[in-house]
């Protein structure tokens, strides 16, 4: 049995024999030099044109987004000083920076200079990623936490769909478990391809029980009720994830981009398994014995619940100003005006064929652009600056009238 397994073995046995799913994905994906992000897997194609790696973020595919929000964030620079001839740098703080692209592309984006990145990233692994991919003479800062006293725009691309969720099963009236991990005490010879680990379900706690109560009650005034044995998961990591975010900032905006729904789309009766998966290779895992294996090795992830992470910031302090999808956003902040330039500025038509599919699939209803979204957080700015962030990227197909009424 590997290190991690072991590792996480003898923290079942200290638990009294069973720990929360949560703690398990927690393990699997940042222990340190074991957990998938920590140096276990290998997430990311080694190179652009190499099929290698489980997955592709928005960022890998080509310079569309890190533009757009380049291009989006401009009012912010107001807060720096009124416009000059020499204007004070736009300070972008990311969060779960992957390989670098989306900070590589801003850098390019921004070619008069005008920027100053901090990247957020504890794992020493994507660190080295990160590094290996900018230019020796990028102004980038490296933190292992975010610091205090921060004024300028912060990004986090798929960080919310990577921190643990507790997986909870509605069984009826008031009725809450929670599953969590155990050992298995099967022999070896019953089971040869065993993980050494099964899903073993307890009574939730008080904060997860009232969580899932809540959504099942809204879920009833919808009139879409939930059968016994409804399932899926909640992300106790958000709220204060989303709290420390608030106290390191002075004032400025907030991106959050990945995939995932407003609570009533998330809790509809047709999703009552839940949504917690595994990726691997550029395959997507659902059979959930299987998430139990491969550990350090294979992606964990859940679609991200909106609604909660919304109300969450609300509690924070945050002022919640804008949810679209990703395909909205990228349309609405003018990608499509950009796109003729961009192609004209490539020769070989190989080159512009890709550049063509890849925003096909940052956009298309059918790839990235519905089931990813993009919701801004705003802290201490004035009205004008708002506006100018608001209109028009996160006016037309707004959604964020949904979330609070879910």
């Amino acid at each position: 049995m590997d290190e991690l397994s072991l590792r996480i073995r003898a923290r079942i046995d200290q638990s009294g024999g069973w720990i929360g799913f949560d703690e398990f994905m927690h393990l699997a994906l940042y222990c340190p030099q074991l957990g998938y992000y920590c140096g276990g897997g290998r997430p990311f194609p080694s190179h652009p044109s190499v099929a290698d790696g489980d997955f592709v973020t928005a960022p890998m595919l080509g310079p569309w987004l890190a533009e757009t929000i380049w291009s989006w964030a401009q009012p912010l620079r107001h807060l720096l000083g009124e416009p000059s001839a020499h204007r004070e740098p736009l300070r972008i703080r990311e969060f779960g920076g992957g390989r670098g692209d989306l900070a590589a592309g801003l850098r390019a984006a921004a070619n008069d200079g005008a920027i100053e990145i901090e990247m957020v990233e504890p794992s020493a692994d994507l660190q080295q990623l990160q590094q290996q991919l900018m230019a020796k003479d990028d102004p980038i800062q490296w933190l292992k936490s975010p610091q205090a006293g921060f004024s300028g725009l912060v990004v986090a691309n798929e960080v919310l769909d990577a921190m643990p969720v507790k997986c909870f099963e509605w069984t009826g009236e008031d009725q809450v478990l929670e599953w969590g991990i155990s050992l298995d005490s099967r022999p070896a010879a019953d089971s040869p391809q065993r993980s050494g680990f099964v899903w073993a379900r307890r009574d939730a706690g008080p904060a997860l029980r009232r969580a899932v109560m809540d959504r099942q009650a809204a879920a009833n005034q919808r009139g879409l009720p939930w059968d016994r044995g409804h399932c899926g998961e909640w992300a106790p990591w958000v709220g204060p994830w989303l709290r420390s975010l608030f106290d390191s900032m002075d004032c400025g905006a907030v991106l959050l981009l990945d995939y995932g729904f407003s609570r009533a789309e998330l809790d509809q009766p047709g999703r009552s398994a839940g949504t917690l998966c595994a990726h691997l290779h550029h395959r997507r895992i659902d059979h959930r014995d299987e998430l139990l294996t491969r550990i350090g090795q294979q992606d964990l992830t859940a679609h991200v619940d909106f609604t909660q992470v919304a109300a969450e910031a609300r509690e924070a302090g945050f002022q919640v100003s804008g949810f679209v999808t990703q395909g909205r956003f990228l349309l609405n902040s003018g990608i499509l005006q950009r796109l003729e330039p961009t192609l004209q500025s490539l020769r070989e038509p190989i080159e512009q064929a890709r550049l063509m599919q890849q925003l096909q699939m940052l956009v298309s209803e059918a790839e990235m652009g519905e089931v990813f979204k993009v919701l801004l957080l705003i802290k201490g700015l004035e009205d004008k600056i708002l506006s100018g962030l608001i209109e028009p990227s996160f006016v037309e197909g707004d959604r964020l009238a949904g979330l609070f009424s879910s």
